[in-house]
């Protein structure tokens, strides 16, 4: 099975000899913390899987979406020491020291493994050397007892009357890795600042993923003249404001029509437009990317209002519905003295371009990016360039068809793509080269990609913000 069929694939069979050394490991870790912070709060944070197999790639995303999550619910304490180890056959595991009491961090412990999707598949350890209240139970501080991955009822009753066998279990785990990541993947409710971080993460993100058929990058200029890397950089700096206030527009939202919701952000659109042309001295290094990223953001606050934890399926029904006229009542209206490339491309190709690609609900980020990053090995980079280069295959790239002059160029985007991947993609050697030789190729011809880096932005966004980068 692939991993996307099975979270335990790709793992290794612990033995026991090294589930007892681990232990010991964990033990005496634990001993040195309580030590050397007598008077903190010293945190061990694993996962609970049923079975010999205690890692794998799926398992190893899974640990990432809790701990950065649980990690944001602890800003509010200074920490004094964190230590993550994703790659033991163990399982993964994290460490943390938080200038905290005790009782109150155990509390957003639990917190975190009731009410976070994946929280039960999590265990947390917390201990202090020198606070009271060291052996408060759940009950004791006003909580319910650990529930079952398979029934729901008291997990201890059911592990001590051995109610489910092995195979439930392991059921139990893979079901809430596909519900969470795969079948209609579920973005926690983050409170504003995470959300920023995660909007502009995302945008230096695609700003760094290297080499990209004639895009910005780093090492390479592309096919544009009039900016570098340090153009993405400023640019993406001065919209960090833009995203709060897109995500704060969704969250106070109230009214029944959510074309209304569009209309609500669009004057914090045109400030961020006007913010990146004084940022990159006049330069167009963002224009798609803020007017799809704000009308996400705006949809993702609606839908997590109350700390709901939305699916991705109702955040971009939120976005098919603020942007239900742009097609109709903007683009098809839209005068021809004030021929737009979008117009132009609507009226030559029928193309809808962005404005299409919102009224539909932003498809290709569910059905092509996310996918795509989430059965893609290899480092950052090498995922994020997989996620772009397929991408790239499946969408009409309005930047792309501008610059070619010639729509069939997706076609022959589309065979680049498969070439690509057919070479073992970014993460073997044959890939990358062919990326450079691609690259290269796009510079002679000027040609760019950019409404694919534009998807790969929201892809990045919404990986960060479920955990899987």
């Amino acid at each position: 099975m692939s991993l996307l069929e099975n979270v335990f694939a790709g793992g290794e069979t612990v033995t026991l000899d090294s589930v007892l050394e681990n232990r010991e490991w964990r033990s005496n870790l634990q001993k040195q913390l309580e030590e050397k912070h007598p008077h903190d709060t010293i945190l061990a944070i694993k996962l609970n899987i049923p079975g010999a197999i205690k890692n794998s790639p799926a398992l190893k995303q899974l640990f990432t979406a809790g701990w950065r999550i649980f990690m944001a619910r602890l800003s509010f304490w200074p920490v004094r020491y964190v230590k993550v180890l994703k790659d033991r056959v163990t399982g993964p595991e994290g460490f943390l020291v938080v200038a905290g009491p005790i009782t109150e961090v155990k509390k957003e412990a639990i917190r975190f493994e009731q009410h976070f999707f994946l929280g039960r598949l999590f265990d947390i350890d917390v201990m202090a050397k020198n606070q009271d209240d060291y052996q408060l139970s759940r009950q004791a501080l006003g909580f319910s007892p650990r529930t079952c991955l398979v029934c729901d009822e008291n997990a201890k009753l059911c592990a001590q009357t051995q109610k489910h066998d092995l195979e439930e279990l392991q059921t139990a785990v893979n079901d809430f890795y596909q519900e969470y990541f795969v079948k209609d993947p579920v973005i926690p409710a983050w409170d504003k600042k995470a959300v920023v971080n995660a909007a502009l993460f995302a945008f230096l993100a695609e700003a760094s993923t290297t080499p990209k058929p004639g895009l910005v990058d780093p090492a390479s200029v592309g096919s544009h003249n009039d900016m570098d890397i340090f153009s993405f950089i400023d640019s993406s700096i001065s919209l960090e404001g833009y995203f709060g206030s897109c995500f704060d527009a969704g969250r106070e939202f109230h009214g029944s029509d959510l074309k209304a919701l569009l209309l609500k952000i669009r004057p914090s659109g045109i400030r961020a437009e006007e913010a990146m042309f004084i940022a990159t001295d006049g330069v167009n290094t963002h224009k798609g990317a803020i007017f799809t990223v704000g009308i996400f953001l705006a949809a993702y606050g609606y839908a997590s209002r109350n700390y709901q934890d939305p699916s991705l399926s109702f955040v971009l029904d939120v976005v098919a519905q603020m942007g239900a006229d742009l097609v109709a009542k903007e683009l098809a209206q839209e005068s021809v003295h004030d021929m737009t490339a979008g117009k132009k491309q609507y009226e030559e190709y029928r193309f809808t371009g962005v404005r299409g690609e919102v009224a539909g609900g932003l498809v290709p980020l569910e059905k092509v990016g996310l996918p795509e990053l989430r059965r893609s090995s290899g480092d950052t980079n090498a995922r994020l360039l997989n996620a772009l280069m397929h991408l790239a295959a499946n969408i009409n790239d309005s930047t792309l068809i501008k610059r070619s002059k010639n729509p069939e160029i997706q076609k022959k985007m589309a065979e680049y793509s498969q070439k690509f991947f057919e070479l073992g993609g970014a993460d073997s050697d044959a890939g990358m080269a062919y990326l450079k030789e691609l690259d290269e190729a796009f510079i002679k011809e000027n040609l760019s990609i950019g409404g694919a880096a534009d998807y790969l932005i929201l892809t990045a966004l919404v990986g960060r913000l479920t955990g899987l980068i």
